[in-house]
């Protein structure tokens, strides 16, 4: 009796409500890429190339987009949620979508998001100092998510909304930083002394990799997209197109603005923002630091629980993951939980013990989306809904590999040891799942 309660409001992954467009996809894209690094990412680049920084945005620009490209078909041929768990698992079977998935909510999204809440909580005690209270900032912390976890379980088109006016809210005042500071470039400090040595230029190429990492968060409501063979690649090409615009225009003016002084700067932004328009100006900076934190978490909660809905209904986590609100028609438990999860994360620190796992674990992620397109292909997966096809034939996800093997070569050890380690355990518990579902019926719609 208790197991029909729990399976009954259960549906499969294609049946929830489709309601988001090319705008809420984009925007959950652009609040996960364009979080807190925006506000430290161009002292970090010019502190390896200097003023020619821009040649590293170029590099990163085509890997990522070649990346950006697979992640584009892979999202049209199945349009599912999960995302890249859910390309992975279509593409291999469910072992290996179920380490893609694992990697993709624990590595990828819940160490980033606890670190993340855990600055948001920081940066508001700069302008409410009581809340640096250990026990004030976990109450915060709590109201924060049960709030975000609410308008996500009341349905996925609120959550798509809040993430758009999130995302204009914070792209606004960081255009028109760009545009003001246009006007007041110094010419010698975007000079070159000399052109970088290429190792340099990949030093700081793989700096700004680590930067667009979130472009596949909106993939995760694939599910719930319309038309998504034509909605996925429109949405990563607009995020894409206004990550890149934004980032290049902001190393640009910080350093025309800043000069020598942006590659030691610690807020270059800020800064500059002191710079262009006084005090005011820095401390509407630091205030976008937090709307931009605040972005971060708002996009989040609306795409990686359905990671965690997905997993569950193909039995690779706990079933009740899988129980989708019969009203609201929302993965009601795995949002529920996966806040909670975070917010223990975050208060208890223990997030630390993963970040060494978040990025190389998203690189493994993104070599097994690449290596899914080819097979995907082989397959004519989602045929019937005419999917997006990347020009070139076998070109761009073979080239998309390649460059993120040199890129996991250029780790330390202890993050490679560790990755694999993790991999081999998520393989582990994935294949004992799955035989473990073999041998018990599939929850029914």
């Amino acid at each position: 009796m208790d197991k029909r309660r729990i399976e009954a409001p259960l549906v499969g992954p294609a049946q929830l409500p489709r309601v988001i467009g090319v705008g809420g996809v984009a925007f959950t894209a652009f609040n996960c890429v364009v979080g807190v690094g925006i506000f430290v990412l161009p002292s970090l680049v010019a502190g390896v190339l200097g003023p020619a920084a821009i040649l590293a945005y170029g590099v990163c620009l085509v890997l990522i987009g070649l990346v950006a490209l697979c992640m584009a078909e892979a999202g049209s041929r199945v349009p599912e949620a999960g995302g890249l768990y859910a390309y992975a698992t279509a593409a291999f079977g469910p072992v290996t979508g179920g380490v893609a998935g694992m990697l993709l909510l624990f590595a990828n999204a819940m160490g980033s998001a606890a670190a993340l809440a855990r600055f948001f909580i920081d940066t508001l005690g700069t302008f409410w100092p009581a809340v640096a209270a250990p026990w004030l900032g976990a109450i915060v912390l709590v109201l924060v998510y049960a709030l975000l976890a609410l308008v996500n379980v009341l349905g996925a088109r609120d959550g798509s909304k809040l993430s758009v006016a999130i995302g204009i809210m914070k792209l606004t005042p960081l255009v028109g930083l760009v545009l003001v500071g246009l006007f007041a470039l110094q010419p010698q400090n975007l000079a070159w002394p000399a052109v970088p040595p290429l190792p340099k230029i990949g030093e700081a190429s793989l700096i700004l990799v680590l930067a667009f990492i979130g472009i596949e968060s909106g993939l995760s409501v694939s599910g719930e997209t319309r038309n998504p063979a034509r909605t996925i690649p429109r949405a990563i090409a607009l995020a894409l197109g206004m990550i890149a615009a934004l980032y290049i225009g902001l190393q640009t003016v910080t350093q025309g603005v800043l000069g020598a002084a942006l590659a030691t700067s610690s807020a270059p932004l800020a800064d500059t923002a002191d710079e262009l328009l006084g005090p005011w100006g820095y401390r509407a900076i630091a205030l976008l630091t937090l709307a931009s934190a605040g972005g971060y978490l708002v996009a989040d909660m609306l795409s990686s629980p359905r990671v965690g809905y997905a997993l569950g209904y193909a039995g690779q986590l706990p079933r009740f993951m899988a129980y989708v609100h019969p009203r609201f028609q929302t993965p009601a438990a795995a949002i529920v939980l996966y806040a909670a999860l975070v917010v223990a994360v975050a208060i208890s620190a223990s997030f630390r013990q993963i970040a060494t796992l978040s990025v190389a674990g998203t690189l493994v992620l993104y070599l097994i989306v690449c290596l899914s397109v080819l097979r995907l292909r082989s397959q004519l997966a989602g045929a019937q809904a005419s999917p997006f096809v990347i020009p070139g034939g076998p070109f761009v996800p073979l080239a998309a590999a390649v460059i993120i093997l040199w890129l996991l070569s250029t780790l330390a050890r202890r993050e490679l040891l560790a990755t694999l380690a993790f991999l081999l355990v998520a393989t582990l518990v994935c294949w004992l799942r799955g035989r473990s579902v073999r041998r018990s019926p599939a929850p029914s719609g």
